[in-house]
């Protein structure tokens, strides 16, 4: 499966220190029945791999939350993705800020106290420092931070673990927040990222632990949200602004 710490962690992580999620998504109720099983603890690996790969793709939306310790704090972002156009909206708090993020299509919106912006625009910028207040900046088309930005909605995905899951290794069921899960090990790792998926209902994944202090959580499938830009007096144009620094949040 696909590292918290490489590749879903690792860059949502980063994505942790700075902002982003929403989604529309209808019910897969039905599409689940034949991916839910009494008791999933009872299947071999294989067969619970394959229910888990069934049930992840026929769901339209999901909501990821990550929590990133360092130091003593905690990063948390929390998103809600629509599967099916990588569209979404988020809320990311560090110890320092509280940013949202907007992405539709190709357009992505950041909404973030002046401090922040003053650590990115610099105190040159008195005119646009003040624009920003309460509204919405539109990432610049040219803004390497952009792509970066949009890609973010596939760490999110859960169908980032499904092309590792066959070499997934069993490890003894555990709980997660009072539910009975399996717990899926990626192979020929000395720490290795731990799945878990509910033993009995649709075998959907709740849980990914990293072993980088990084956990990534998905609920809320197929929950319906509604995804929608800013109004466009409250959308300020932003200058290019670079590649993000690490740690440093989106832009």
């Amino acid at each position: 499966m696909a590292r918290v710490g490489s590749a879903a962690s690792g860059r949502l992580a980063a994505a942790a220190a700075a902002g982003m999620v929403l989604v529309t998504g209808c019910s897969a109720a039905a599409d689940l029945a034949d991916t839910a099983s009494a008791d999933l603890s009872k299947l071999s690996t294989e067969a619970v791999s394959e229910r888990v790969a069934r049930a992840v793709d026929r769901v339209h939306s999901v909501r990821a939350t990550v929590e990133l310790r360092r130091n003593g704090t905690t990063q948390r972002t929390d998103l809600r993705l629509d599967i099916r156009t990588g569209d979404y909206s988020a809320t990311a708090k560090t110890s320092s800020y509280t940013i949202e993020t907007v992405r539709i299509g190709e357009d992505v919106y950041v909404k973030a106290p002046r401090a922040y912006w003053q650590s990115r625009l610099g105190r040159d910028k008195a005119a646009l420092l003040n624009s920003l207040d309460g509204k919405y900046g539109h990432v610049a088309a040219d803004d390497p931070a952009r792509s970066t930005m949009k890609n973010l909605s596939k760490k999110a995905d859960p169908h980032t673990i499904l092309p590792n899951l066959g070499d997934a290794e069993r490890r003894p069921d555990s709980t997660v927040d009072g539910r009975r899960v399996v717990v899926l090990a990626e192979s020929g790792e000395k720490n290795p990222d731990l799945l878990y998926i509910p033993v009995e209902g649709p075998a959907l994944p709740v849980k990914v632990a990293g072993s980088d202090s990084a956990t990534l959580t998905w609920s809320e499938y197929d929950h319906p949200v509604d995804i929608q830009a800013p109004a466009p007096d409250r959308i300020v144009e932003l200058p290019n602004l670079g590649t993000a620094r690490p740690g440093a949040g989106v832009l």
